[in-house]
């Protein structure tokens, strides 16, 4: 490629991804994010990223020759989405999965990438955990990381899903922008449950990490999951840039799914719709989508669903079973109390039994056992 035509291809390459329908799009080098490896050093990482610091901060890692990275955002904010009467879904994957929806079109731009230069060679990245999105489109001048730790644009707010095009191609590159949080902390102040501090989040009190956890739910994660079913809107809801953004930009996101609690406990593996097997939040599986259904009817504390939760210790699962008698235990009543101790005496699993031990300690139900 011809370096004199550095600043039209990337002029060329910029209109194709406003063609395409991204939102924002921005050039940044491939250095390494020094400033970001050095945070993570500090920092315990979460299940669901990398834990090699190298991977998640140096390009070349995964594109030798990469001297360009083009970042890249889609807007998926939507005043079409009612509140949830009984367990809330984070905007987020209300719609299709963004991975692909993504990915799609990165690949179209990448196809028209290799007809301005047939040497290039390409990755591409979006929420995979293997590079750090946020720090890559920060650095392209897309907005700024604010308070939230959710990158902000001036224009289109913070609901944004973020991808990356590393290429060899040299490109012109953007400016990053400066933060414009200033004195506001709402995020802060709004958290549910204390995960944000300024520009740094604790994860593993973040809703939306304890929605999606693989691992057995500790008694105070279920309390702080409240009516969650999937992820957690709170600081977006709240953010001072979020009142005056486009909305409904891109029919893919439009919000299809409803926390209905009788609707996600009769999915099985051989009926759930399609909606819900191309969104987000099917990621993780059938069985968490129920965990957390389980445990949100016991926040609600609601009578019109105990009988759904006594059909459910009968569930196959010893796992479901297990939520089941915890969020049983939240009724506090005799005819609960008489309910769990029969149960107990026909359960065969060790760690549902448990369960109904802690809810007659707990509710100062007396001494249960074999």
């Amino acid at each position: 490629m011809n370096i004199s035509n550095k600043e039209r291809i990337t002029e060329l390459i910029k209109n194709k991804a406003k063609e395409i329908g991204f939102d924002l799009v921005g050039i940044t080098s491939a250095e390494p994010f020094q400033q970001a490896y050095s945070i993570l050093e500090k920092r315990k990482l979460t299940e669901f990223i990398s834990n090699d610091r190298e991977l998640l901060t140096n390009p070349a890692s995964h594109l030798a020759s990469a001297k360009s990275i083009i970042a890249l955002a889609l807007s998926y904010a939507s005043k079409r989405a009612g509140k949830e009467e009984e367990q809330n879904i984070a905007l987020y994957a209300r719609g299709k999965d963004y991975h692909q929806v993504m990915q799609e079109k990165m690949n179209e731009l990448i196809i028209f990438i290799k007809t301005l230069a047939t040497d290039a060679e390409t990755i591409t990245y979006s929420d995979t955990g293997v590079l750090l999105d946020r720090e890559v489109a920060y650095r392209a001048g897309l907005g700024w990381i604010g308070k939230s730790n959710n990158l902000i644009n001036p224009e289109y707010g913070s609901y944004l899903m973020l991808g990356e095009i590393l290429t060899n191609l040299p490109l012109v590159t953007d400016q990053a922008m400066e933060s414009r949080c200033g004195t506001c902390q709402l995020c802060i102040d709004n958290c549910p449950t204390q995960a944000l501090k300024a520009y740094c989040l604790e994860p593993e009190l973040c809703l939306s990490y304890i929605s999606q956890k693989k691992d057995p739910l500790s008694m105070e994660e279920r309390e702080m999951l409240g009516n969650q079913l999937w992820g957690c809107d709170r600081c977006l809801e709240v953010c001072p840039y979020n009142r005056d953004i486009p909305y409904d930009l891109h029919p893919e996101f439009f919000p299809v799914l409803k926390g209905d609690i009788k609707t996600i406990l009769n999915f099985t593996n051989h009926n759930i719709p399609g909606e819900w097997k191309e969104a987000a939040l099917f990621w993780r599986g059938l069985r968490t989508l129920k965990r957390n259904t389980i445990i949100n009817i016991g926040n609600l504390g609601k009578e019109e669903y105990l009988p759904l939760l006594i059909d459910n210790l009968a569930n196959p699962s010893p796992v479901l079973r297990a939520y089941t008698v915890w969020s049983l235990g939240k009724y506090r009543k005799e005819e609960i109390k008489a309910l769990l101790s029969n149960h107990y005496f026909k359960e065969n699993d060790n760690m549902v039994k448990k369960e109904i031990e802690k809810i007659f300690q707990n509710n100062n139900w007396g001494d249960i056992n074999d």
